[in-house]
């Protein structure tokens, strides 16, 4: 009953779930160049995931497992779907068959193998990250289980919760259902004895098995993550959150009308890339001024990495504005003191140098 009165006051008031406010990025999340400044190692059409096992850098794009020697991507297998997530262990890769499938593969011989495959009644139906522990399990995140990897701005305009926290193990083909009901689930890390997963449009990661969140109010939407050198966390945020886009979500009849209407390329959502058409819908701080888009215009695209500590407290930020290029970032790993980061948006694989302040501050 509390509750009933506090969404209702909220849906009054415009406070709480309600408001339309957005965090302001400011402090260690203030706005720099970092992103758009980095090195680009490599273009890849489909460009989607990153992988490190220790020793192997490991990329995913279209239907492809590639492994990067040195700043060539070199081509290891091909799977039958596109690739949806991708992790690796000691020699194992993992990846993920248009969300609907994981497989895991091995080096035999000089040749990869799929070796095992999950069960046809795990109903994974958005299957966006992965990772692998040292027992062999796969921890899987299932974002939705109404819409499909690619339709992602369909979970989010339908107010999606039906996301999925899942556990595989290949050797005895169990899964188990971990968490679910939540609000895009889109990355999955192992954090010590605990796991961290992201939840995209509640703006925040949890651990398994506490209600309350790790890290929250994030100003932009979570997606994958990668352990850092220091035992914090790496956190990519695929997309960024507007107070256009939060006035959307709270008008119902416009929301389902647009979705039902509107080719979903010009709807008022985010996106991993933008300035492609004169149709895609912008926000008054938007217009170009003086054929110049300002940095600070309301982002329908953006880059963002943010460094977590272990305590799951911001640390640091790197950034890709408004008018950059390196927009939509999917994936990122830290190898040998460098960054690297995928812009989905961009189909490039970043590398970004780590000063010992910059990985540890």
């Amino acid at each position: 009953m509390l509750s009933f009165f506090k969404t209702f006051t909220d849906n009054l008031l415009g406070r709480g779930d309600a408001a339309i406010t957005v965090p302001v990025m400011d402090g260690v999340l203030k706005p720099n160049r970092l992103l758009d400044q980095a090195e680009v190692v490599c273009h890849l059409p489909g460009l989607d995931d990153i992988a490190l096992d220790g020793e192997h850098i490991y990329l995913s794009a279209g239907q492809v497992v590639y492994q990067l020697n040195g700043s060539t991507p070199h081509k290891l297998f091909e799977v039958s779907a596109p690739i949806t997530a991708l992790a690796s262990h000691s020699g194992t890769v993992a990846v993920a068959l248009a969300g609907r499938s994981v497989q895991t593969w091995h080096q035999i011989a000089g040749t990869w193998t799929m070796q095992h495959q999950t069960p046809d009644n795990a109903g994974l139906h958005a299957a966006n990250a992965l990772t692998l522990d040292k027992l062999g399990q796969v921890w899987i995140t299932d974002g939705s289980q109404r819409y499909s990897t690619a339709q992602w701005s369909h979970d989010l305009m339908t107010l999606g919760h039906s996301g999925r926290v899942l556990r595989w193990a290949p050797a005895s083909n169990h899964i188990e259902t971990l968490a679910h009901d939540l609000h895009h689930a889109y990355g999955v890390l192992k954090l010590g004895e605990h796991l961290l997963f992201s939840e995209s449009w509640s703006h925040r990661l949890r651990l398994l098995g506490q209600v309350q969140p790790w890290l929250a109010e994030l100003p932009s939407y979570p997606s994958r993550m990668a352990a850092a050198s220091d035992g914090g966390v790496w956190l990519s945020c695929f997309v960024s959150r507007t107070q256009l886009v939060e006035f959307v979500l709270r008008e119902k009849g416009y929301r389902e009308k647009m979705v039902q209407e509107i080719d979903p390329r010009f709807w008022v959502v985010p996106a991993l890339s933008s300035g492609h058409s004169f149709l895609e819908p912008l926000q008054g701080a938007g217009v170009k001024q003086m054929g110049v888009l300002k940095p600070w215009a309301p982002p329908r695209s953006y880059g963002l990495v943010i460094k977590v500590s272990a305590q799951g407290r911001v640390q640091s930020s790197m950034h890709s504005q408004v008018d950059g290029q390196h927009h939509g970032i999917t994936g990122i790993a830290e190898c040998q003191g460098h960054l690297y980061a995928v812009s989905k948006g961009s189909e490039r694989l970043l590398r970004v140098a780590l000063s010992p302040t910059s990985a540890q501050a």
